[in-house]
């Protein structure tokens, strides 16, 4: 009886009142607890590409904060670190070193290995930290593409487009590919 009593009164059982939560009983009557604070998530990202054209040519989206100079992946309203809103858009940098990777395997119809049974095959991802020169950290999740360069943690990666895809190669392939065009 009692527990009707606080459900009908807009109380909430066991402590659940501070983590938002709402017991079964007080959910059919649509009630919140008097003086609970309702809150809505709030956006910190200002769009969704993460592809931008920049002087360098086309780059990651980044953020860095006016105030307290931290980086971020993705063009941002506020910064991530001290919730600053005096923030600017920059181009991340395009190289950077393999934190560490693992391949997907059994793809199909998904950015798998081309030419392997109509796409199917295995596909690198791994996390990058982006080189960046105030020391602060930007790592990013991306697809690793891999050549006759094994990949290894902590080996230099750089940047690459291809139409919307953007990904990471070894730098040593990217070196190769580069001298067998003079």
């Amino acid at each position: 009886m009692a527990g009707e009593e606080a459900v009908a009164s807009g109380a909430v059982a066991s402590g659940a009142v501070a983590s938002g939560a709402v017991a079964s009983g007080a959910v059919a009557s649509g009630a919140v607890a008097s003086g609970a604070v309702a809150s809505a998530p709030v956006a910190d990202l200002d769009g969704d590409g993460l592809l931008g054209d920049f002087p360098e040519g086309r780059r990651l989206v980044g953020t860095r904060c006016d105030q307290c100079g931290a980086a971020m992946i993705g063009a941002r309203v506020v910064c991530s670190s001290c919730v600053s809103q005096a923030v600017s858009r920059v181009a991340l940098p395009a190289t950077g070193v393999l934190y560490s990777f693992t391949r997907l395997h059994g793809l199909s119809g998904q950015r798998g290995v081309p030419g392997q049974d109509g796409g199917a095959g295995v596909r690198p991802i791994g996390y990058v930290d982006l080189d960046l020169d105030s020391g602060g950290g930007v790592r990013t999740l991306a697809d690793i593409r891999e050549g006759a360069v094994p990949l290894r943690p902590d080996m230099r990666v750089v940047f690459g487009v291809d139409g919307d895809d953007w990904f990471f190669t070894p730098a040593q392939a990217a070196d190769e590919a580069g001298s067998s065009d003079e």
